[in-house]
């Protein structure tokens, strides 16, 4: 059987508005296919099978356009992520490009063990053999 033609409005043909959203779009598809299943459905099997192919024709018309708003929005949120990050340096071209600034240094402090590190380093002395020599 020929599909019906197009011209129809889809949204009125489901009875719903453009500004619903698609799942409230989906249920009154779901409850026009359960109403004209030609299963169902009392009148003639042709009146059934030709009501529900618009009811389908109209949903698929919806669902594609509803589609494509979708992918454009995830495709603008996609670039609008990418956006600073192509701004930016990479790390090793960032570290190459600008010297490194240092904290400022403060004075040194002698530590207090440095004495203890002198005399056990003088405590381990070699020998003119070669040996060496602990706690002389």
């Amino acid at each position: 059987m020929p599909r019906t033609a197009q011209t129809d409005n889809p949204y009125d043909l489901l009875g719903v508005s453009p500004t619903d959203d698609f799942g409230a779009i989906r249920d009154a598809w779901k409850r026009l296919v359960k109403t004209y299943h030609p299963d169902v459905w009392y009148g003639s099997a042709e009146e059934a099978t030709r009501r529900l192919m618009a009811v389908n024709d109209a949903y698929d018309r919806i669902s594609v356009l509803h589609k494509r708003v979708k992918a454009e929005a995830e495709k603008a949120r996609t670039e609008q992520r990418r956006k600073p990050q192509a701004t930016r340096k990479p790390r090793a071209e960032a570290r190459l490009a600008e010297p490194q600034q240092t904290a400022p240094s403060r004075p040194q402090r002698p530590s207090p063990y440095a004495g203890h590190f002198d005399s056990a380093r003088a405590v381990f002395t070699r020998q003119p053999e070669g040996k060496v020599q602990a706690f002389a």
